[in-house]
Protein backbone atom coordinates (compact mmCIF):
# COMPACT_ATOMS: atom_id res chain seq x y z
CA UNK A 1 0.00 0.00 0.00
CA UNK A 2 1.66 3.20 -1.14
CA UNK A 3 1.65 6.35 1.17
CA UNK A 4 0.52 9.39 0.24
CA UNK A 5 2.41 11.77 2.96
CA UNK A 6 4.90 9.89 3.44
CA UNK A 7 7.60 10.02 1.09
CA UNK A 8 10.49 8.47 1.62
CA UNK A 9 14.14 10.23 0.41
CA UNK A 10 15.95 8.19 -2.03
CA UNK A 11 20.04 8.05 -2.37
CA UNK A 12 21.88 7.79 -4.86
CA UNK A 13 20.78 4.20 -7.11
CA UNK A 14 17.57 4.13 -5.91
CA UNK A 15 18.38 2.86 -2.60
CA UNK A 16 15.98 3.62 0.57
CA UNK A 17 17.30 6.42 3.12
CA UNK A 18 16.97 5.84 6.70
CA UNK A 19 13.26 7.58 7.72
CA UNK A 20 13.76 8.80 11.55
CA UNK A 21 10.85 9.07 14.06
CA UNK A 22 12.04 12.37 14.62
CA UNK A 23 11.68 13.95 11.18
CA UNK A 24 8.32 12.12 11.31
CA UNK A 25 6.98 14.26 13.83
CA UNK A 26 8.75 17.45 12.33
CA UNK A 27 6.90 16.24 9.20
CA UNK A 28 3.74 16.06 11.23
CA UNK A 29 4.25 19.43 12.98
CA UNK A 30 4.68 21.07 9.37
CA UNK A 31 1.19 19.56 8.05
CA UNK A 32 -0.56 20.72 11.55
CA UNK A 33 0.71 23.98 10.48
CA UNK A 34 -0.63 24.66 7.01
CA UNK A 35 -3.92 23.55 8.42
CA UNK A 36 -3.40 25.78 10.44
CA UNK A 37 -2.99 29.01 8.38
CA UNK A 38 -5.61 27.97 5.83
CA UNK A 39 -8.43 30.77 5.93
CA UNK A 40 -12.02 29.63 6.58
CA UNK A 41 -14.17 31.07 4.51
CA UNK A 42 -17.42 30.28 6.73
CA UNK A 43 -15.96 32.77 9.25
CA UNK A 44 -14.27 36.69 8.95
CA UNK A 45 -11.09 36.50 9.46
CA UNK A 46 -10.66 39.80 12.07
CA UNK A 47 -13.94 38.24 13.93
CA UNK A 48 -11.83 35.29 14.53
CA UNK A 49 -8.62 37.25 15.27
CA UNK A 50 -10.60 39.40 17.86
CA UNK A 51 -11.99 36.53 19.37
CA UNK A 52 -9.26 34.40 19.81
CA UNK A 53 -7.03 37.95 21.22
CA UNK A 54 -9.65 37.97 24.23
CA UNK A 55 -9.66 34.30 24.71
CA UNK A 56 -5.80 34.41 24.71
CA UNK A 57 -5.53 37.40 27.04
CA UNK A 58 -8.11 35.68 29.41
CA UNK A 59 -6.10 32.63 29.46
CA UNK A 60 -2.98 34.49 30.14
CA UNK A 61 -4.21 36.30 32.86
CA UNK A 62 -5.41 33.21 34.81
CA UNK A 63 -2.56 31.26 34.21
CA UNK A 64 -0.57 33.54 35.33
CA UNK A 65 -2.33 34.64 38.42
CA UNK A 66 -2.65 30.31 38.80
CA UNK A 67 1.27 30.11 38.47
CA UNK A 68 1.41 33.28 40.96
CA UNK A 69 -0.10 31.40 43.59
CA UNK A 70 0.85 27.75 43.17
CA UNK A 71 4.81 28.12 42.31
CA UNK A 72 6.64 26.19 39.80
CA UNK A 73 6.22 22.63 39.38
CA UNK A 74 3.15 22.94 41.95
CA UNK A 75 1.32 20.90 40.07
CA UNK A 76 3.98 18.00 40.07
CA UNK A 77 3.33 17.47 43.91
CA UNK A 78 0.04 16.26 43.13
CA UNK A 79 -0.87 12.87 42.41
CA UNK A 80 -4.30 11.20 41.74
CA UNK A 81 -5.83 8.70 43.00
CA UNK A 82 -8.36 5.82 41.93
CA UNK A 83 -7.73 6.52 38.43
CA UNK A 84 -10.07 3.92 36.26
CA UNK A 85 -8.54 1.90 33.49
CA UNK A 86 -7.81 3.66 30.00
CA UNK A 87 -10.81 1.85 28.22
CA UNK A 88 -13.66 2.72 31.14
CA UNK A 89 -12.26 6.58 31.53
CA UNK A 90 -14.12 9.34 30.33
CA UNK A 91 -14.47 13.14 31.35
CA UNK A 92 -16.92 12.72 34.51
CA UNK A 93 -14.75 9.72 35.87
CA UNK A 94 -10.92 11.70 35.82
CA UNK A 95 -12.49 15.33 37.02
CA UNK A 96 -13.93 13.81 40.48
CA UNK A 97 -10.64 12.00 41.10
CA UNK A 98 -8.89 11.91 44.67
CA UNK A 99 -6.18 14.29 44.58
CA UNK A 100 -3.44 14.34 47.15
CA UNK A 101 0.12 15.73 48.18
CA UNK A 102 2.81 13.46 47.01
CA UNK A 103 5.38 12.27 49.21
CA UNK A 104 8.52 13.42 49.32
CA UNK A 105 11.52 11.23 49.05
CA UNK A 106 12.57 11.65 52.45
CA UNK A 107 9.68 10.86 54.14
CA UNK A 108 9.36 7.45 52.02
CA UNK A 109 12.87 7.00 52.95
CA UNK A 110 11.35 7.62 56.83
CA UNK A 111 8.70 5.53 56.53
CA UNK A 112 10.88 2.53 55.33
CA UNK A 113 12.90 2.70 58.92
CA UNK A 114 9.73 1.55 60.66
CA UNK A 115 9.79 -1.99 58.98
CA UNK A 116 12.21 -3.53 61.42
CA UNK A 117 11.42 -1.40 64.17
CA UNK A 118 10.43 -2.43 67.58
CA UNK A 119 6.95 -2.16 68.17
CA UNK A 120 6.27 -0.01 71.30
CA UNK A 121 2.47 -1.31 73.08
CA UNK A 122 0.39 1.43 73.13
CA UNK A 123 -3.15 0.81 74.83
CA UNK A 124 -5.46 1.85 77.35
CA UNK A 125 -5.37 5.50 78.70
CA UNK A 126 -2.79 6.25 75.62
CA UNK A 127 -5.30 5.31 72.79
CA UNK A 128 -7.48 8.59 74.75
CA UNK A 129 -7.39 11.25 72.71
CA UNK A 130 -8.60 14.99 72.38
CA UNK A 131 -10.23 16.42 68.98
CA UNK A 132 -8.15 19.43 69.10
CA UNK A 133 -4.76 16.93 69.38
CA UNK A 134 -5.96 16.51 64.97
CA UNK A 135 -7.61 20.10 64.43
CA UNK A 136 -5.55 22.39 65.83
CA UNK A 137 -6.87 26.20 66.47
CA UNK A 138 -6.17 27.95 63.16
CA UNK A 139 -7.11 25.21 60.96
CA UNK A 140 -9.61 25.42 58.59
CA UNK A 141 -11.57 24.40 55.06
CA UNK A 142 -12.34 26.02 52.20
CA UNK A 143 -15.92 27.57 51.74
CA UNK A 144 -17.28 29.04 48.55
CA UNK A 145 -16.01 32.69 48.00
CA UNK A 146 -18.19 35.39 47.60
CA UNK A 147 -20.30 35.62 44.32
CA UNK A 148 -23.00 37.67 41.88
CA UNK A 149 -25.68 36.59 40.62
CA UNK A 150 -24.51 38.38 37.62
CA UNK A 151 -21.13 36.36 37.40
CA UNK A 152 -20.38 34.49 33.98
CA UNK A 153 -19.38 30.98 34.76
CA UNK A 154 -15.53 31.68 33.73
CA UNK A 155 -15.45 34.57 36.16
CA UNK A 156 -16.95 32.91 39.07
CA UNK A 157 -14.47 29.66 37.68
CA UNK A 158 -11.52 31.60 37.93
CA UNK A 159 -12.56 32.92 41.21
CA UNK A 160 -13.23 30.09 43.31
CA UNK A 161 -9.77 28.81 41.46
CA UNK A 162 -7.68 31.58 42.40
CA UNK A 163 -9.03 31.02 46.14
CA UNK A 164 -8.86 27.47 46.40
CA UNK A 165 -5.08 27.83 45.48
CA UNK A 166 -4.66 30.66 47.82
CA UNK A 167 -6.24 28.65 50.94
CA UNK A 168 -4.08 25.74 50.38
CA UNK A 169 -0.94 28.33 49.87
CA UNK A 170 -1.93 29.96 52.95
CA UNK A 171 -2.98 26.70 55.35
CA UNK A 172 0.65 24.90 54.10
CA UNK A 173 2.87 28.45 55.00
CA UNK A 174 0.93 28.72 58.61
CA UNK A 175 1.39 24.95 58.80
CA UNK A 176 5.09 24.10 57.51
CA UNK A 177 6.62 23.20 60.40
CA UNK A 178 4.01 20.74 62.05
CA UNK A 179 2.57 17.36 60.14
CA UNK A 180 -0.22 18.43 58.57
CA UNK A 181 -2.16 15.47 57.05
CA UNK A 182 -3.38 15.31 53.69
CA UNK A 183 -6.56 16.53 52.34
CA UNK A 184 -8.29 16.76 49.13
CA UNK A 185 -6.60 18.73 46.30
CA UNK A 186 -9.77 18.43 43.96
CA UNK A 187 -11.72 21.58 43.64
CA UNK A 188 -14.80 19.76 41.58
CA UNK A 189 -15.05 17.82 44.34
CA UNK A 190 -14.89 20.88 47.01
CA UNK A 191 -18.03 22.45 45.05
CA UNK A 192 -20.02 19.36 45.62
CA UNK A 193 -19.89 19.89 49.24
CA UNK A 194 -20.85 23.42 48.71
CA UNK A 195 -23.40 22.83 46.84
CA UNK A 196 -24.76 20.40 49.42
CA UNK A 197 -23.77 22.77 52.39
CA UNK A 198 -25.89 25.15 50.29
CA UNK A 199 -29.21 22.98 49.56
CA UNK A 200 -29.37 20.91 52.96
CA UNK A 201 -31.94 21.95 55.45
CA UNK A 202 -30.06 19.24 57.80
CA UNK A 203 -26.71 18.18 57.29
CA UNK A 204 -25.49 14.38 58.43
CA UNK A 205 -22.09 14.56 59.53
CA UNK A 206 -21.01 11.28 59.11
CA UNK A 207 -17.42 9.23 61.22
CA UNK A 208 -16.45 5.80 61.59
CA UNK A 209 -17.75 5.14 65.17
CA UNK A 210 -13.99 3.84 65.48
CA UNK A 211 -12.70 7.16 64.53
CA UNK A 212 -14.96 10.04 65.73
CA UNK A 213 -12.20 12.31 66.65
CA UNK A 214 -10.32 12.24 63.67
CA UNK A 215 -13.60 12.51 61.18
CA UNK A 216 -15.16 15.36 62.91
CA UNK A 217 -13.85 18.60 62.29
CA UNK A 218 -14.69 21.14 64.81
CA UNK A 219 -14.24 24.05 62.05
CA UNK A 220 -17.06 22.46 60.16
CA UNK A 221 -19.35 22.68 63.25
CA UNK A 222 -18.81 26.41 63.85
CA UNK A 223 -19.33 27.19 59.72
CA UNK A 224 -22.56 25.15 59.82
CA UNK A 225 -24.06 25.46 63.05
CA UNK A 226 -23.00 28.92 64.11
CA UNK A 227 -21.91 31.15 60.78
CA UNK A 228 -24.65 29.24 58.65
CA UNK A 229 -27.37 28.40 61.44
CA UNK A 230 -27.71 24.89 59.98
CA UNK A 231 -29.04 21.80 61.44
CA UNK A 232 -26.83 19.04 62.14
CA UNK A 233 -26.77 15.54 63.12
CA UNK A 234 -23.12 13.36 64.09
CA UNK A 235 -24.01 9.28 62.66
CA UNK A 236 -21.95 7.38 64.59
CA UNK A 237 -21.91 4.57 61.81
CA UNK A 238 -20.56 1.10 62.02
CA UNK A 239 -20.94 2.00 65.58
CA UNK A 240 -21.43 -2.20 65.96
CA UNK A 241 -17.31 -2.53 65.85
CA UNK A 242 -16.73 -0.76 69.05
CA UNK A 243 -17.77 -1.37 72.95
CA UNK A 244 -21.60 -0.13 73.73
CA UNK A 245 -19.83 1.82 76.39
CA UNK A 246 -17.59 3.87 73.97
CA UNK A 247 -20.37 5.45 72.15
CA UNK A 248 -21.57 6.67 75.21
CA UNK A 249 -18.74 8.19 75.99
CA UNK A 250 -18.59 9.44 72.92
CA UNK A 251 -21.76 11.17 73.64
CA UNK A 252 -21.06 12.79 76.62
CA UNK A 253 -17.99 14.11 75.19
CA UNK A 254 -19.27 15.33 72.58
CA UNK A 255 -22.36 16.66 73.82
CA UNK A 256 -19.93 18.36 76.72
CA UNK A 257 -18.04 20.22 73.61
CA UNK A 258 -20.60 20.67 70.93
CA UNK A 259 -23.95 21.69 72.69
CA UNK A 260 -26.32 22.30 69.41
CA UNK A 261 -25.34 18.61 67.81
CA UNK A 262 -27.53 15.86 67.96
CA UNK A 263 -25.73 12.53 68.05
CA UNK A 264 -27.59 9.25 66.68
CA UNK A 265 -25.39 5.67 66.67
CA UNK A 266 -26.02 4.07 63.95
CA UNK A 267 -25.21 0.12 62.57
CA UNK A 268 -25.80 -0.01 59.04
CA UNK A 269 -26.38 -3.67 58.74
CA UNK A 270 -28.14 -5.66 61.58
CA UNK A 271 -27.62 -9.10 62.40
CA UNK A 272 -24.74 -11.74 62.04
CA UNK A 273 -25.06 -12.86 58.33
CA UNK A 274 -26.33 -16.76 58.33
CA UNK A 275 -25.95 -17.59 54.82
CA UNK A 276 -23.79 -16.07 52.21
CA UNK A 277 -24.32 -12.95 50.95
CA UNK A 278 -27.84 -11.74 52.72
CA UNK A 279 -28.45 -8.90 55.44
CA UNK A 280 -30.85 -6.99 57.02
CA UNK A 281 -31.46 -3.58 57.01
CA UNK A 282 -30.77 -1.79 60.19
CA UNK A 283 -34.44 -0.29 61.45
CA UNK A 284 -33.11 0.78 64.47
CA UNK A 285 -30.64 3.31 63.72
CA UNK A 286 -32.67 4.37 60.94
CA UNK A 287 -35.82 5.22 62.78
CA UNK A 288 -33.82 6.65 65.52
CA UNK A 289 -32.27 8.73 62.94
CA UNK A 290 -35.97 9.35 61.40
CA UNK A 291 -36.68 10.77 65.34
CA UNK A 292 -33.71 13.22 65.33
CA UNK A 293 -34.60 14.62 62.12
CA UNK A 294 -38.21 14.95 63.17
CA UNK A 295 -37.12 16.66 66.41
CA UNK A 296 -35.45 19.28 64.36
CA UNK A 297 -38.15 19.93 61.97
CA UNK A 298 -41.06 19.76 63.90
CA UNK A 299 -44.34 20.11 62.22
CA UNK A 300 -43.20 21.75 58.93
CA UNK A 301 -42.42 18.28 57.30
CA UNK A 302 -44.70 15.13 58.40
CA UNK A 303 -41.84 12.41 58.26
CA UNK A 304 -44.56 9.52 59.18
CA UNK A 305 -44.68 7.99 55.21
CA UNK A 306 -40.50 7.56 55.53
CA UNK A 307 -40.73 5.81 59.35
CA UNK A 308 -43.59 3.73 57.84
CA UNK A 309 -41.32 2.94 54.81
CA UNK A 310 -38.61 1.60 57.18
CA UNK A 311 -40.86 -0.45 60.19
CA UNK A 312 -42.47 -2.25 56.93
CA UNK A 313 -39.14 -3.44 55.96
CA UNK A 314 -37.46 -3.72 58.48
CA UNK A 315 -37.42 -7.59 58.49
CA UNK A 316 -36.50 -8.07 55.01
CA UNK A 317 -33.04 -9.33 53.92
CA UNK A 318 -31.06 -8.52 51.18
CA UNK A 319 -28.33 -10.23 48.69
CA UNK A 320 -25.49 -8.23 49.18
CA UNK A 321 -24.72 -9.21 45.65
CA UNK A 322 -27.99 -8.30 43.61
CA UNK A 323 -28.34 -6.01 40.91
CA UNK A 324 -27.55 -2.38 41.82
CA UNK A 325 -30.62 -0.53 41.07
CA UNK A 326 -30.67 2.86 38.93
CA UNK A 327 -29.28 6.04 41.09
CA UNK A 328 -31.28 9.07 40.62
CA UNK A 329 -27.84 11.22 39.51
CA UNK A 330 -28.00 14.93 38.98
CA UNK A 331 -26.26 16.97 36.25
CA UNK A 332 -23.33 18.15 38.22
CA UNK A 333 -23.94 21.44 38.91
CA UNK A 334 -22.09 22.96 41.20
CA UNK A 335 -22.99 26.77 40.33
CA UNK A 336 -23.92 28.89 43.78
CA UNK A 337 -27.57 28.53 45.13
CA UNK A 338 -29.66 30.39 47.61
CA UNK A 339 -30.84 28.24 50.38
CA UNK A 340 -35.04 28.21 50.56
CA UNK A 341 -35.73 25.91 53.90
CA UNK A 342 -38.31 23.19 53.32
CA UNK A 343 -38.46 24.30 49.52
CA UNK A 344 -41.93 22.86 48.26
CA UNK A 345 -42.46 21.26 51.34
CA UNK A 346 -39.60 18.99 51.14
CA UNK A 347 -37.25 18.48 53.68
CA UNK A 348 -33.94 18.53 51.96
CA UNK A 349 -31.23 16.13 53.79
CA UNK A 350 -27.33 16.45 52.66
CA UNK A 351 -24.96 14.07 53.81
CA UNK A 352 -21.15 15.12 54.68
CA UNK A 353 -18.29 12.69 55.76
CA UNK A 354 -14.66 11.17 55.11
CA UNK A 355 -14.21 8.33 52.34
CA UNK A 356 -15.39 5.00 53.54
CA UNK A 357 -17.12 5.70 56.95
CA UNK A 358 -20.20 4.34 55.10
CA UNK A 359 -22.40 6.58 53.59
CA UNK A 360 -23.44 4.85 50.70
CA UNK A 361 -24.29 1.45 53.07
CA UNK A 362 -26.48 4.50 55.47
CA UNK A 363 -28.39 5.87 52.48
CA UNK A 364 -29.25 1.69 51.26
CA UNK A 365 -30.34 1.46 55.52
CA UNK A 366 -32.52 4.48 54.98
CA UNK A 367 -34.13 3.35 52.24
CA UNK A 368 -34.95 0.19 53.73
CA UNK A 369 -33.56 -1.31 50.36
CA UNK A 370 -29.92 -1.20 47.97
CA UNK A 371 -30.02 1.97 46.17
CA UNK A 372 -26.62 3.25 45.75
CA UNK A 373 -23.54 0.68 45.17
CA UNK A 374 -21.67 0.49 48.00
CA UNK A 375 -17.81 0.21 47.91
CA UNK A 376 -15.07 0.15 50.56
CA UNK A 377 -12.70 1.60 48.09
CA UNK A 378 -12.32 5.77 49.05
CA UNK A 379 -13.72 7.69 46.15
CA UNK A 380 -16.26 5.41 45.66
CA UNK A 381 -19.05 7.67 45.54
CA UNK A 382 -17.55 10.19 42.64
CA UNK A 383 -20.50 12.73 42.05
CA UNK A 384 -23.59 14.78 43.34
CA UNK A 385 -26.57 12.11 43.25
CA UNK A 386 -29.83 12.88 44.61
CA UNK A 387 -32.25 10.18 46.37
CA UNK A 388 -36.10 10.69 47.21
CA UNK A 389 -36.43 8.68 50.52
CA UNK A 390 -39.87 9.78 50.14
CA UNK A 391 -41.73 12.40 48.30
CA UNK A 392 -41.57 14.31 51.24
CA UNK A 393 -37.88 13.62 52.07
CA UNK A 394 -34.79 14.01 49.71
CA UNK A 395 -30.90 13.12 50.53
CA UNK A 396 -28.39 14.85 48.79
CA UNK A 397 -25.43 12.77 48.69
CA UNK A 398 -21.84 14.20 47.76
CA UNK A 399 -18.03 12.22 47.40
CA UNK A 400 -16.28 11.14 50.84
CA UNK A 401 -13.78 14.37 51.54
CA UNK A 402 -10.62 14.37 53.30
CA UNK A 403 -10.44 17.58 55.18
CA UNK A 404 -7.35 19.61 56.29
CA UNK A 405 -6.15 17.85 59.98
CA UNK A 406 -2.95 16.62 61.29
CA UNK A 407 -3.89 12.46 61.52
CA UNK A 408 -0.83 10.84 60.90
CA UNK A 409 -0.66 9.17 56.90
CA UNK A 410 -0.74 5.72 58.56
CA UNK A 411 -4.19 6.69 60.48
CA UNK A 412 -5.83 7.91 57.39
CA UNK A 413 -5.07 4.46 55.86
CA UNK A 414 -6.64 2.57 58.35
CA UNK A 415 -9.55 4.47 58.75
CA UNK A 416 -10.20 4.55 55.16
CA UNK A 417 -9.17 7.83 53.94
CA UNK A 418 -6.22 6.74 52.03
CA UNK A 419 -6.64 3.76 49.58
CA UNK A 420 -4.49 1.20 50.69
CA UNK A 421 -4.08 -0.67 47.29
CA UNK A 422 -2.77 2.49 46.40
CA UNK A 423 -0.19 3.11 49.64
CA UNK A 424 3.26 2.32 48.25
CA UNK A 425 4.26 1.79 51.86
CA UNK A 426 1.57 -0.91 53.65
CA UNK A 427 4.39 -2.48 55.97
CA UNK A 428 4.67 1.14 57.84
CA UNK A 429 0.97 0.94 58.40
CA UNK A 430 1.29 -2.39 60.17
CA UNK A 431 3.64 -0.81 62.66
CA UNK A 432 1.21 1.89 63.36
CA UNK A 433 -1.59 -1.20 63.80
CA UNK A 434 0.52 -3.84 65.25
CA UNK A 435 1.46 -1.28 68.60
CA UNK A 436 -1.99 -0.82 69.30
CA UNK A 437 -2.93 -4.12 68.86
CA UNK A 438 -1.90 -7.77 69.18
CA UNK A 439 -1.54 -8.83 65.98
CA UNK A 440 0.40 -12.09 66.17
CA UNK A 441 -1.36 -13.43 69.49
CA UNK A 442 -5.03 -12.99 67.69
CA UNK A 443 -3.98 -14.67 64.22
CA UNK A 444 -2.34 -16.74 65.78
CA UNK A 445 1.09 -15.84 63.68
CA UNK A 446 4.49 -18.19 63.97
CA UNK A 447 7.38 -16.34 64.22
CA UNK A 448 9.46 -16.74 60.71
CA UNK A 449 12.85 -17.21 62.52
CA UNK A 450 12.03 -19.89 64.45
CA UNK A 451 14.15 -20.99 67.42
CA UNK A 452 15.41 -17.04 68.40
CA UNK A 453 14.63 -15.07 70.28
CA UNK A 454 14.06 -12.12 67.35
CA UNK A 455 11.35 -9.85 68.41
CA UNK A 456 7.75 -9.38 66.46
CA UNK A 457 8.52 -6.14 63.72
CA UNK A 458 6.34 -5.45 60.83
CA UNK A 459 7.78 -6.87 58.38
CA UNK A 460 8.25 -10.24 60.87
CA UNK A 461 4.38 -9.76 61.30
CA UNK A 462 3.41 -9.54 57.08
CA UNK A 463 5.39 -12.16 56.76
CA UNK A 464 4.06 -14.52 58.71
CA UNK A 465 0.89 -13.59 57.48
CA UNK A 466 1.62 -13.92 53.85
CA UNK A 467 2.68 -17.55 54.29
CA UNK A 468 -0.40 -18.08 56.77
CA UNK A 469 -2.35 -17.55 53.83
CA UNK A 470 -0.21 -18.68 51.21
CA UNK A 471 1.03 -15.52 49.39
CA UNK A 472 3.95 -16.39 47.76
CA UNK A 473 6.57 -14.34 44.96
CA UNK A 474 6.89 -16.91 42.22
CA UNK A 475 9.86 -14.53 40.00
CA UNK A 476 11.85 -14.15 43.40
CA UNK A 477 12.48 -17.29 44.23
CA UNK A 478 9.23 -17.98 45.72
CA UNK A 479 9.75 -15.77 48.69
CA UNK A 480 6.69 -14.33 50.45
CA UNK A 481 5.02 -11.64 49.08
CA UNK A 482 5.52 -9.84 51.83
CA UNK A 483 3.69 -6.35 50.62
CA UNK A 484 0.50 -8.74 49.86
CA UNK A 485 0.27 -9.89 53.58
CA UNK A 486 0.68 -5.98 54.65
CA UNK A 487 -2.12 -5.42 52.27
CA UNK A 488 -4.64 -7.79 53.54
CA UNK A 489 -3.84 -7.10 57.22
CA UNK A 490 -4.46 -3.16 56.93
CA UNK A 491 -7.60 -4.10 54.99
CA UNK A 492 -8.73 -7.00 57.91
CA UNK A 493 -8.12 -3.86 60.23
CA UNK A 494 -10.42 -1.45 58.15
CA UNK A 495 -13.48 -3.98 57.89
CA UNK A 496 -13.09 -4.85 61.23
CA UNK A 497 -12.94 -8.07 60.71
CA UNK A 498 -11.46 -11.17 62.80
CA UNK A 499 -11.01 -8.82 66.23
CA UNK A 500 -8.71 -6.55 64.94
CA UNK A 501 -10.84 -3.94 65.79
CA UNK A 502 -8.86 -0.59 66.39
CA UNK A 503 -10.44 2.25 68.42
CA UNK A 504 -9.87 5.17 70.02
CA UNK A 505 -11.58 7.06 73.07
CA UNK A 506 -12.51 10.24 74.44
CA UNK A 507 -10.21 11.47 77.62
CA UNK A 508 -11.09 9.29 80.67
CA UNK A 509 -12.88 6.72 79.23
CA UNK A 510 -10.73 3.89 80.78
CA UNK A 511 -10.85 5.26 84.09
CA UNK A 512 -14.73 6.10 84.23
CA UNK A 513 -15.70 3.05 82.09
CA UNK A 514 -17.78 1.54 85.07
CA UNK A 515 -20.20 4.51 85.00
CA UNK A 516 -21.22 3.97 81.16
CA UNK A 517 -21.23 0.04 82.12
CA UNK A 518 -24.36 0.73 84.66
CA UNK A 519 -25.67 3.51 82.26
CA UNK A 520 -29.64 3.44 81.77
CA UNK A 521 -28.97 3.83 78.03
CA UNK A 522 -26.42 0.78 77.27
CA UNK A 523 -29.48 -1.36 76.49
CA UNK A 524 -30.31 1.34 73.97
CA UNK A 525 -26.75 1.03 72.30
CA UNK A 526 -27.17 -2.92 72.16
CA UNK A 527 -30.08 -2.53 70.35
CA UNK A 528 -29.52 -0.53 67.88
CA UNK A 529 -25.95 -2.10 67.31
CA UNK A 530 -28.04 -5.55 66.83
CA UNK A 531 -25.11 -7.37 69.28
CA UNK A 532 -26.76 -10.60 71.27
CA UNK A 533 -24.42 -11.36 74.18
CA UNK A 534 -25.43 -15.16 73.62
CA UNK A 535 -23.72 -14.51 70.02
CA UNK A 536 -21.12 -12.52 70.88
CA UNK A 537 -19.96 -14.90 73.96
CA UNK A 538 -19.85 -18.06 71.03
CA UNK A 539 -18.14 -16.13 68.46
CA UNK A 540 -15.54 -15.00 71.41
CA UNK A 541 -15.10 -18.73 71.87
CA UNK A 542 -14.56 -19.93 68.50
CA UNK A 543 -12.12 -17.05 68.35
CA UNK A 544 -10.45 -18.44 71.32
CA UNK A 545 -10.52 -22.10 70.17
CA UNK A 546 -8.87 -20.84 66.48
CA UNK A 547 -11.95 -21.75 64.45
CA UNK A 548 -12.44 -18.41 62.94
CA UNK A 549 -8.28 -17.89 62.10
CA UNK A 550 -7.95 -18.99 58.22
CA UNK A 551 -5.86 -22.29 58.16
CA UNK A 552 -3.10 -22.84 56.03
CA UNK A 553 -4.28 -24.55 52.75
CA UNK A 554 -2.44 -24.29 49.74
CA UNK A 555 -5.51 -25.38 47.16
CA UNK A 556 -7.99 -22.63 48.42
CA UNK A 557 -9.31 -20.74 45.27
CA UNK A 558 -8.97 -17.17 44.82
CA UNK A 559 -12.53 -16.50 44.62
CA UNK A 560 -12.49 -18.64 48.49
CA UNK A 561 -10.13 -15.92 49.34
CA UNK A 562 -12.19 -13.29 48.22
CA UNK A 563 -15.31 -14.44 49.99
CA UNK A 564 -12.89 -15.02 53.19
CA UNK A 565 -11.97 -11.21 52.80
CA UNK A 566 -15.71 -10.02 53.00
CA UNK A 567 -16.70 -12.07 55.63
CA UNK A 568 -19.16 -10.06 58.71
CA UNK A 569 -17.22 -9.22 61.27
CA UNK A 570 -16.88 -10.90 64.82
CA UNK A 571 -19.18 -8.85 67.47
CA UNK A 572 -17.90 -7.63 70.34
CA UNK A 573 -15.06 -9.45 71.22
CA UNK A 574 -13.09 -6.75 72.76
CA UNK A 575 -11.65 -8.78 75.55
CA UNK A 576 -8.55 -9.78 73.01
CA UNK A 577 -7.82 -5.57 72.73
CA UNK A 578 -6.61 -5.58 76.40
CA UNK A 579 -4.07 -8.32 75.95
CA UNK A 580 -1.26 -5.98 76.41
CA UNK A 581 -2.48 -3.97 79.13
Amino acid sequence: MQLKDRKMPQGGGGRSVAFSGKKKKEQLRARKERKINIPNPKYNNSEVEEAEKAENSYISVVTDALEAIRGPGHLDEVEELNLQPRAQQNSSSKRYNLKFKKDKDEEKERLKTFHYAKLDTICGSDMEVEINDFYPPGLNFPTRPAWRKNMSKKELDHQENRYFRLFCDKLDKDFAHQDLSLYELNLETWRQLWRVMEMADILLIIVDARYVACQFPPYLYEELSEKRNKNIILVMNKCDLIPPELVLAWEKYLMCHFPSLLLVPFSSLEGVRKKRGLMRMAAESSLRLVEACQKLVGGKVNLDSWRNKIEEERDITFDEECEVQENIVEEPDTSPLEHQRFNDGILTIGTIGHPNVGKSSLINALMGKKVVSVSRTPGHTKHFQTIFLTPKVKLCDCPGLVFPSKVSKPMQVLHGSYPIAQYRDPISAVHYMASRINVPQILKLQHPEKGTAIEWTPYFISEAWAKKRGFFLKSKGGRPDTSRGANELLRLCLNGHRSLIMYIAPPGFHENIHCFENDEKLKDIILIQGIKKDNAIEELEELQEGQLILQDNSEESDDEDQDMASEAPCRNPFELLMDDE
